[in-house]
């Protein structure tokens, strides 16, 4: 396993959490694994990212035109993405939009989402679209959108899933896991239907 994964949100939806997970992952395959956040006021819904790189990679930081995987969990986020994208590259877009504060009163200045399409499409980035939010609402578990994720990327992957729901189990809260673990499967199977 060799992959590039650049994950992108606001403070709150799980960016590093699911970033460490990926890099844990790494890490219990045998694999060289470099990670990187920055995080800066996410904690107040401010923008957030993560960088997980697995294999034989050097440095923490993924290059320009390199990351395999991009994950955006806040639509507009996601243009800060697009100069990571790989040719080729897989984008999981979650369908959510957290307007920032200075958009609240100006919502229609908001990116369009036909907009943002079409320029992960001119970098040749395969679009995948999920509605996380939708799932994590069926289960009931509002902060799962980036276990669900992880599900998506196991599956589209064919990472072991044993080993992934083992770090779940080690990572996740026990009032929460098995909640988690749903989230997990019905990111799995969403992704299953996809293919």
């Amino acid at each position: 396993m060799e992959n590039n994964f650049y994950i992108t949100g606001v403070g709150g939806q799980g960016v590093v959490r699911l970033g460490q997970i990926l890099a844990l992952y790494g890490l219990e395959k045998g694999k060289k694994v470099r990670f990187y956040k920055q995080v800066g006021m996410a904690q107040r819904g401010g923008p957030v990212h993560c960088e997980v790189r697995i294999g034989e990679v050097f440095g923490s930081r993924i290059p320009p035109l390199s990351a395999d995987i991009v994950v955006v969990m806040e639509l507009a986020e996601g243009l800060k993405a697009l100069e990571f994208v790989k040719p080729g590259g897989m984008v999981i877009l979650n369908r959510k939009k957290i307007y920032p504060l200075d958009l609240m009163a100006y919502p229609d200045q908001y990116p369009p989402e036909e907009e943002i399409i079409q320029l992960f499409k001119e970098v040749g980035a395969k679009i995948f679209w999920i509605e996380a939010d939708r799932i994590t609402q069926e289960i009931n578990l509002p902060l799962a959108e980036n276990i669900i994720i992880l599900g998506v990327i196991a599956n589209f992957l064919s990472l072991d899933k044993s080993i992934l729901l083992n770090l779940l189990e080690k990572n996740v809260l026990g009032s929460f896991l098995t909640k988690n673990l749903e989230a997990f499967e019905r990111g799995f199977q969403w992704a299953e239907e996809m293919k």
